[in-house]
This record gives C-alpha cells, structure tokens and sequence, in this order.
C-alpha cells in the first residue's frame, strides 16, 4: 500500500515537474515571438511605405487561410490522439503519418486555390508574387508537426527551434531589407523563417521521439480528416474572422488602413500568443484527465480558470492605458492612428484567456466538439453582422477593430455559460 502510494505520488511530481517545464519552453518560444516584432515592426515601418507595409500584412492575412486549411484542428484532435496512445510507438506513428499526409494534401490543394484567387481578382493580380513567397509560411506549418510533441509533452525542444529561426530571420531582415523596394525579401524573410523552422522540427522528430513515418493508406488519412473535420469548421470560422476582416478592410478601405488595423492588430496577436504556452502544455494533460476522472478534472478546472486567466488581464490593461506612447515609440508618428485601434482590442487578451477555460480545456477536452464547433459558427455570423454595418457608418479600421472585441466578448460569455450549463462536479472530486 505504501509502496503504491509512494509510487502515485512520484509520478504525480514528475507530471507536474513535466508541465512546469513545457510551460517554461513555451513562453520562451511566445516572448520570442513577441520580442521579434517589436524588433522588426518598427524598422520595416520606417524602411518601408506605409502602402508597402500594409500589402505584406494583407498578403499575410490572406494566406491565413491556407495555414487553418492545413492545420484543420489537428492541433486539437492530432494532439488528443496522440496523448491518449503516447504509450504506443507504433499506434503513434500510425497517426503521425497519416496527419503529415493529410496535412500535404492540403497544402497542394491550398496552393491551387491561392493561385487561382489572386489571378482572378484584379486588384490582387499586381502582387502574385508577393502572395506566393508568404506562402512559405503555409509550408512552415506542414512541415513541423507541433501537435505531435503537444501529444508526447516534449515541448522544452521547440526553444532552440524556434528561437534560431527567428534570429535568422531578423539578422536577415535588418541586413537585407535597405529601403522601400526590399519589400519582397521582407516579406520572404518573415515567411521563410516558419518554413525553416518546420523543417528543422521535422528532422528532429526520429531523434527526440521513438515515431517513425510508415505508408498511410488511404482509409488512415480520410478518417484523420474526417476526425478533424468538426475542429477545423469551426477554426476556420474562426479564421474567416480575423483574416477575412483584414481582406474585407483592404477592398473597403486601401493599403493605408490596413497597414494602421495591422500594426495595432499584430502587438496584439503578439501578447494573444502569450496564452498559447499554457493552453499547449494544459491542453494534452487536462484531455487525460476527462478520460481518467472527469470529477478530477472539472475540480482542476474550477480551481485553476480564473487564477491562469488573471496575468492577462495585466496585459490588457497595459495595452489599453499604454496604446498611445507603445505605438508611437514602435512605429513612429506616421502610424499615430493605430494607437486607437490598439486600445479599443486591448481587452481581448484577457477575453482569449477566459475562452481557452471554457472551451479548450472543458469543452474540447470533454469531448464537446460539435457544440464548440456551433458556437464558432456562431461568432462567425456575429462578425459580419456588426462588421458590414459599422464598416458603412465609421471609419473602416475602428468598426473592424470593434467587430473584433464584440466576437471575443461573444465567445467568452457564450463558453462560460456552456460550461455553467453542461457541467457538474461530484462534491468529492479530488483537485488534480
């Protein structure tokens, strides 16, 4: 008995020893993702016009679409499976190759419809080639399986990755990038460091993990897409969002709003991107959880939601009150209207915390897809139906950034009360 107990008790350390170590890897990863652009933002800025700045961010966005296509929840769904089977190497490498296979047929088909779409639109035919090299990144993104060590929690290794080709990546951009017609190597810098960077994890998956790659068959891959299929319709909802505002902005508006919408969006996708190490880290241990003990895990969740949200509410508030000096510091008094911008989305650092709460770790973890998927969906209609208004009535960047802070507010509310509703926690559940 005491040797059992002895034994849980070691295993529950090494657990949370593991956790507090992928956690760490991974806001070393996220710090460097924000570090980077306020590095680079500010030079490319001022290196290069105000409508060439805001053509790489659109053409950024725009590829967005590919990168959810290829990615199709997998991060969500691969990520489960594996941390279920992650006991079985053969059972893993099963899944592994067949997600790398799906994940390649996407990029090939992505790749077609990009072609095909910028061809056919008039206003976006000048810039092909622009379009094609940000489509580097869609590759980065097929290449290094991120969901398979999310699975295992062997994130502590993605540190040097990442953090190497985001040094490359500036090292070239400040050496290269000399004036306004550098801008196509800015935008292949930035791009290509993501397909660096994959293809560096890539190499490194036989020598970190004991997966191999073996033939899927045709059956594997359609049912990892067919597995996937409800995470992905509502990822792409959510995409359908966020890029689709920026897209619909450029045609509305021109280069220069975009350029203003993306300098106060991307400071705040960088600190949105802080919530990632602990949703990455959480996710593939809390899943466990709701298979083991659901009473466990809903107790963890009541215990822990608000302490792991309250940081970003900081961070929030450091957007909202410092939009002004932040941005004219970063960017110069030529972008003064982002400062703006930046303090009306502020709030949805906070807001993307409290959601990944209630729907990444009760909703998706307890296996509550299809409804998560319906409310994605949901907040999808609710973008366009306050965005196309607003965008007739104030200026085209503020009712985007509005449109965006409404969807955040949505979803918060809308999962918290999902999860108010569907969960119930035995009075003995034991705090994981």
């Amino acid at each position: 008995m005491l040797r059992n107990l002895l034994a849980r008790a070691k295993e529950r350390n090494w657990i949370r020893h593991r956790l507090v170590k992928n956690t760490a890897a991974l806001f070393v990863v996220q710090l460097s993702g924000y570090a980077a652009p306020l590095l680079v933002l500010p030079y490319l800025s001022r290196v290069l016009s105000v409508e060439h700045f805001g053509l790489i961010a659109y053409a950024t966005s725009f590829n967005w679409y590919f990168i959810s296509l290829v990615e199709y929840g997998f991060n969500l769904t691969a990520t489960r499976r594996i941390a279920i089977c992650a006991g079985d190497p053969r059972k893993t490498s099963q899944i592994f190759s067949s997600v790398m296979a799906a994940k390649a047929l996407l990029t090939v088909l992505g790749f077609l419809i990009m072609v095909t779409a910028v061809i056919a639109t008039p206003k976006l035919r000048p810039h092909f080639a622009l379009f094609c090299i940000s489509y580097l990144a869609v590759l980065g993104d097929l290449l290094f399986p991120l969901w398979l060590f999310q699975g295992l929690q062997k994130m502590e290794n993605l540190v040097w990755r990442d953090l190497s080709a985001k040094l490359l990546s500036m090292c070239l951009i400040f050496g290269f990038v000399r004036h306004d017609g550098d801008y196509l190597w800015a935008a292949g810098f930035q791009a290509g460091s993501s397909m660096l960077a994959g293809m560096v994890g890539l190499i490194t998956v036989p020598l970190l993990t004991k997966v191999q790659f073996v033939a899927p068959s045709l059956a594997e891959i359609f049912t990892a897409l067919r597995e996937g299929w409800p995470v992905f319709l509502s990822m792409a909802a959510m995409t359908l969002s966020s890029s689709t505002n920026i897209v619909i902005l450029g045609l509305r508006a021109g280069p220069k709003e975009v350029a203003y919408y993306s300098a106060a969006y991307r400071l705040l996708v960088a600190m949105r991107m802080l919530v990632q190490p602990l949703v990455t880290t959480l996710y593939p241990h809390v899943s466990h959880m709701a298979v083991t003990s659901r009473d466990g895990a809903l107790a963890f969740l009541r215990k822990y939601a608000v302490i792991l949200a309250a940081p970003f509410l900081c961070a929030s508030l450091v957007l909202l009150f410092g939009a002004w000096p932040i941005v004219h510091l970063l960017y110069g008094q030529g972008y003064a209207p982002a400062a703006l911008l930046l303090s009306i989305m502020a709030p949805g650092v906070f807001l993307l915390a409290l959601q990944h709460m209630y729907s990444t770790f009760y909703m998706l973890a307890f296996g509550y897809e299809k409804e998560w998927s319906r409310l994605i969906l949901l907040a999808a209609v609710v973008n366009f139906a306050v965005l196309i208004p607003l965008m007739y009535w104030i200026w085209p960047p503020v009712a985007t950034a509005i449109t965006g802070l409404t969807v955040d507010v949505f979803l918060t509310i809308a999962t918290y009360l999902f999860y108010r509703k569907s969960s119930v926690i035995a009075p003995a559940a034991v705090t994981a």
